[in-house]
C-alpha cells in the first residue's frame, strides 16, 4: 500500500533547554507508524507557521499561548505544560487532510527534514574528527617511545671458536732462540768507577790476583 509521504503524524517527545534557550523536539512519523526523522523547533519558529496554517481560513487545532507577564522558558513546570500542549496541537493539526495537503504543511516538513539532515551529517563529522585525533594522539605517542634496540658491543659478544683459536695460538709459548754472530767479537763493556773509566776485563784480573 503507498502512502502520501507527506501523510505524518507530528508527536513532541521532549524539551531541552540551551542556556536561555528552549528546543522542542519533534518527531516525524509516516502512516505506518515508523520514525522518519525528528528536529528540534522553538516556539517562535512553531508560532510562525500556526500563523502561516492561519492564511488557509480552517478552523485550526489551538495553538499554546504565551504569557506578557512571565517567562516560560525560565519555569522548568511552564517547559513541560507547554510540551504537552504543543505535542496536542500537532497530534490534531495531522487529522485535517486540507492542513496535510497543503504546501505550508509540506514545506514545513522538508525544511526540518534538511535540518535533519544537515545535523546528522555534522555529528558524523565530528565523530570522525574526534576519531581521526585520537588515531593521531595514538601515533605520535608510539613514535614518541618508538626506540631503536642499541648494538650489542662488539667487546662484550661471546668469543667465536675462530676468535679463541686466533687468542690460544697467540698465547702459545714459543721458545726464543739466540743465533750466534760470528763476525763480531764480544767487548768488554765500559764501566765507571769514582769517575774513571775501566774495563771490566781489568777488574776481573785484579779480582783473580
Amino acid at each position: 500500500m503507498q502512502y502520501n509521504v507527506f501523510d505524518f503524524v507530528i508527536t513532541v517527545s521532549q524539551s531541552l533547554k540551551n542556556e536561555q534557550t528552549v528546543y522542542y523536539q519533534l518527531n516525524y512519523f509516516n502512516q505506518n507508524n515508523q520514525l522518519v526523522f525528528s528536529n528540534q523547533h522553538r516556539y517562535s519558529e512553531l508560532k510562525k507557521f500556526h500563523e502561516a496554517l492561519e492564511t488557509l481560513k480552517i478552523t485550526l487545532p489551538s495553538f499554546p499561548g504565551s504569557y506578557w507577564w512571565k517567562s516560560v522558558n525560565s519555569d522548568p513546570d511552564l517547559i513541560e505544560e507547554r510540551k504537552k500542549l504543543l505535542d496536542q496541537y500537532f497530534r490534531n493539526l495531522t487529522y485535517s487532510k486540507i492542513v496535510r495537503d497543503s504546501l505550508i504543511f509540506k514545506n514545513f516538513i522538508l525544511s526540518a527534514q534538511k535540518e535533519a539532515e544537515k545535523r546528522i551529517l555534522k555529528e558524523q563529522k565530528e565523530k570522525i574528527k574526534q576519531t581521526d585525533g585520537f588515531v593521531n594522539q595514538k601515533q605520535k605517542k608510539l613514535k614518541t617511545t618508538k626506540y631503536q634496540t642499541p648494538a650489542t658491543n662488539p667487546v662484550n659478544l661471546p668469543p667465536t671458536p675462530e676468535n679463541v683459536k686466533e687468542r690460544s695460538q697467540s698465547l702459545e709459548h714459543k721458545p726464543i732462540t739466540f743465533e750466534k754472530d760470528n763476525t763480531k767479537k764480544l767487548q768488554s763493556p765500559i764501566l765507571n768507577f769514582g769517575g774513571s773509566k775501566i774495563f771490566r776485563g781489568i777488574l776481573s784480573n785484579v779480582a783473580k790476583q
